[in-house]
């Protein structure tokens, strides 16, 4: 796994992912702190050219700073299912139905690990997979995040439904519920769908209810990332008003 820009890499380091830091010439005294850091845990700094670094990561932005160590570390189901049912009403839980844009894919795990979930479930086929880019987008916190690949979506939501969740689905102007008025008072799974097809039908005949965010300026709707970042808080601020 490779680690693009400082902050992915100062997560990488937190998490003791880190194995290799490249620092080019402008970005030396700049990342001074991070550098001392990863020499004490042992990890080898080398001090390299920019364009060696350019040539590595292929034309992605870096910012002079490249990391590269292990690869991320899935969780399995049954630990999740565990923790939801430790959690009970308090369980939060993201599932990707397809998520196909790495950037989008990023910038909701950077979301679900300020919320604090349980874990995002996403499938192994037709959706975004953790790579360079999505941790970049995640500004390197994706790693905070207990990430599960399942084989089949579906099923891991009737897995999490056993398990005490109540399973809502984004569906826009399809929903049958305001996000607003629902008390999110039981464990939660929030279902994302693809940034173009939504739902999928298969998932969407899984979900316990369908939400939707008003949208009163008119605006068909939201941003797959941005979506996520709305319900994920929205949950958090209903259950913190119960107290």
């Amino acid at each position: 796994m490779r680690y693009l820009g400082p902050h992915a890499c100062e997560e990488a380091l937190e998490r003791g992912e880190l194995q290799t830091l490249r620092i080019a010439p402008p970005a030396w005294e700049r990342v001074a702190k991070l550098r001392l850091a990863a020499r004490e845990q042992g990890v080898v700094v080398h001090r390299e050219p920019m364009d060696s670094l350019d040539r590595r990561c292929q034309g992605q932005r870096h910012q002079g700073v490249l990391g590269e160590g292990e690869a991320i570390t899935f969780a399995a189901m049954d630990t999740l299912l565990a923790r939801v049912r430790e959690r009970g009403s308090q369980a939060l839980v993201l599932a990707l139905d397809g998520i196909s844009d790495p950037h989008n894919f990023g910038a909701i795990l950077r979301s679900a690990a300020g919320a604090a979930v349980d874990g995002v479930v996403f499938p192994e086929r037709r959706s975004a997979q953790v790579n360079e880019t999505v941790m970049r987008a995640s500004a390197g916190t994706a790693g905070r995040v207990p990430l599960v690949r399942v084989v089949n979506l579906a099923r891991a939501l009737e897995q999490l439904q056993e398990a005490g969740a109540w399973v809502y689905g984004l569906a826009g102007g399809e929903a049958s519920r305001d996000y607003l008025e629902e008390p999110f008072d039981r464990g939660t799974v929030l279902v994302l769908g693809s940034e173009g097809e939504g739902l999928h039908q298969k998932i969407r005949e899984h979900c316990d209810g369908l939400l939707g965010i008003a949208m009163p300026g008119g605006i068909d709707s939201l941003n797959v990332s941005s979506a996520a970042a709305v319900m994920l808080f929205r949950v958090l601020a209903r259950r913190s008003q119960r107290g």
